[in-house]
């Protein structure tokens, strides 16, 4: 856990910096500006920050600036905690040089290494977690800027409708995040006296085991551990993504390392690229597959992108990273192809870093904005003491064509799949891949549904069971219909004798169920209403997802200047598969519709059971930090009406 950020050395010699009063004077001179954005010359180095597209806009929030003062050397300019967040229109082309920044106020804590996460439906950037560059503790608390779509916003604080669960989630950093369209995940991470108060120890802290997440639409936090990954459950400066595979997809966990809970620097060890660990964001059972290929060196505090290709398969880049293998910061591009789960080595020429934040840019989903980061020099983990090659830390990957460019293109061609990943699956090589179990091959593979052959016969095993289910379903219904029906004629020939025993000419009259044939009128009940989304999603090798969402409806399959004739990746009607037998914990997201609550401004239904903190520990939390045990039982369900007390609001 060798991060530029990570352990501190970088954040303490930035505060030291920052309290000498240069800092200060750039402080004042950015509030008769109000902007807080150096010129391109000035800039020296951004780390620690979050990047995230909303909309048109690319959004950058919380770490470190360095900037020149009077011309300044880099190795003698001062840095300070970012004051605003700024934002970059991407509709527009620009370069790096010449991009236009646009500064946002922010009244949230300023911190680093934060876990954020991005509901489009309500135009929503959501942080969360993350440490201080002083030391001290920070308020923990959930706040999300409401971007406005012409590039601004404003903060505020999310009042927590799941209070119980939230108040017993640690204030995290460092942790691998992703999401689904309507949850935030967040694995691992480390907790230290800077990032929540109620942790005395320092550097390097707690390892903290458990996959966290939010729904955006309910308010719901939940918490469960496994002790699948890894040898401790635990993971530092990884990083995550959300593939589209399997009936819920898959969440994806990428390099890092990893520690027992009471870390020390001995303990830490990074994590080999000869499997990847991934989990079912609903049902939580883990799964792990080898990989091929040219694999890169273990590193941390790397980034990465994942994005569809037109023909089935799905490309994760991985750029930088700092390496205990290396001794230093990569500046190499890695890209794992799935569903071959196939390393291929991309470009070397960008300058190294580690901490920077990547995202995709462009209408044609092409492009891969690398943002910030520091160059570890030698592992020495100092302050900044060279400047930034590229201009405000922004560098451009042409993801098709494996190339590094000097500008940004909104009108950029579709992404296409890089050639050399395509030669690999055109050469015959997908069934050649070692799958780990056939529970992983299955959520991954599917056979090929060529309409003019016959559908290939099922395995006897699971014809059998199909036609024992069915002969038993009939079998059953048979019988029960029969004595339905038997109970519908008795009670009417029964009503029917009493009406004629009480009715002087009942034989000229009809019941209420009779018609003028004698026979019984058919009752057609109402149907049930039900909470229904449309068709269930689905996964074709012709059409693929966005990034982190899943759609709803049928998929039209497009032209192809490519066939594959090799097996595809599995569709989203597979059976169930197993579960690791340690991780069987289950999670149902409720989809429940935002409502208009009095008072509320982020239109969160309320979660009932608003108990005050107890004393029970929940899963994956410290229960006190001198004895570290941890708490491996759910807790029951409560029942409880009461409302949930908010969370405190964070002053300056």
């Amino acid at each position: 856990m060798k991060g530029g950020c990570f352990p501190f050395v970088l954040l303490a010699v930035w505060a030291a910096l920052g309290r000498l009063g240069i800092a200060e004077e750039i402080r004042r001179r950015d509030d008769a500006d109000g902007s807080e954005i150096p010129s391109a010359h000035d800039f020296v180095r951004r780390g620690c920050s979050s990047v995230a597209v909303l909309g048109d806009y690319l959004y950058i929030d919380g770490g470190q600036v360095t900037e020149r003062v009077n011309d300044s050397n880099p190795a003698d300019s001062p840095s300070f905690d970012a004051q605003t967040t700024w934002s970059i229109d991407l509709t527009e082309a620009w370069t790096p040089e010449k991009v236009s920044i646009r500064s946002i106020p922010k009244a949230a804590p300023l911190l680093n290494e934060q876990v954020h996460w991005t509901d489009p439906s309500t135009s929503s950037l959501y942080t969360w977690g993350g440490i201080t560059s002083n030391g001290s503790s920070p308020d923990r608390a959930l706040w999300r800027l409401r971007a406005d779509g012409s590039g601004g916003g404003s903060w505020t604080q999310v009042t927590q409708r799941d209070f119980l669960n939230f108040s017993k989630l640690k204030g995290i950093f460092g942790s691998a995040f992703t999401q689904t369209k309507d949850t935030g995940f967040a694995f691992g991470g480390a907790v230290t006296k800077a990032s929540d108060d109620s942790v005395t120890k320092e550097v390097p802290g707690y390892a903290t085991p458990g996959l966290i997440s939010y729904n955006f639409k309910t308010g719901e936090w939940d918490n469960s551990t496994t002790t699948f990954y890894g040898g401790y459950g635990t993971s530092l400066n990884a990083r995550a993504e959300y593939v589209p595979f399997g009936p819920n997809g898959l969440l994806m966990f990428l390099g890092g390392a990893e520690s027992p809970v009471d870390t020390t620097n001995e303990t830490i060890a990074e994590t080999s690229w000869n499997s990847i660990t991934m989990v079912d964001p609903v049902t939580k059972q883990w799964h792990r597959q080898s990989t091929s290929g040219i694999k890169p060196p273990t590193i941390e505090s790397h980034c990465s992108v994942g994005v569809p290709g037109p023909n089935g398969t799905y490309e994760i880049f991985i750029y930088g990273g700092v390496s205990d293998q290396l001794r230093g910061t990569s500046s190499e591009v890695y890209v794992l192809s799935l569903p071959g789960f196939v390393f291929f080595k991309g470009p070397t020429d960008a300058p190294p870093r580690s901490d920077h934040q990547c995202a995709i840019v462009g209408e044609g989903k092409r492009q891969m904005l690398s943002f910030g980061g520091i160059d570890g020099e030698n592992r020495t983990f100092t302050a900044p003491r060279t400047a930034d090659p590229w201009p405000y830390g922004i560098g451009i990957l042409d993801m098709t064509e494996l190339e590094w460019t000097h500008s940004y293109d909104p009108e950029a061609a579709a992404y296409d799949t890089p050639t050399v990943v395509k030669e690999w699956y055109d050469d015959g090589n997908l069934k050649n891949v070692n799958w780990d179990n056939e529970d992983v091959e299955a959520l991954f593979m599917k056979q090929d549904a060529d309409p003019k052959k016959p559908a290939p016969p099922q395995n006897s095993t699971t014809a059998n069971a199909h036609s024992t289910s069915a002969i038993v379903g009939g079998a059953v219904g048979g019988v029960v219909g029969a004595v339905a029906i038997g109970m519908m004629s008795f009670m009417l020939v029964r009503r029917r004798i009493r009406q004629r025993a009480n009715t002087p000419d009942s034989g000229d009259r009809s019941g209420p169920g009779d018609s003028e044939s004698g026979e019984i009128a058919e009752y057609k009940p109402e149907p049930w209403p039900k909470d229904h989304e449309g068709p269930r999603h689905t996964y074709s090798p012709e059409s693929m997802f966005g990034i982190g969402s899943v759609h709803s409806g049928p998929v039209s399959p497009q032209p192809q200047p490519y066939q594959y004739t090799y097996p595809q990746p599995l569709s989203l009607s597979i059976p169930q598969t197993h579960a690791h037998p340690q991780s069987n914990n289950t999670y149902k997201p409720q989809d429940i519709g935002p409502s208009e609550l009095s008072g509320h401004q982020d239109g969160i239904v309320p979660i009932h059971g608003g108990e005050l903190p107890g004393s029970e520990p929940r899963v994956g939390e410290l229960m006190d930090p001198n004895i570290m045990q941890w708490a491996h039982e759910l807790p029951a369900p409560l029942s409880s009406p009461r409302t949930e007390l908010p969370d405190r609001k964070y002053s300056h």
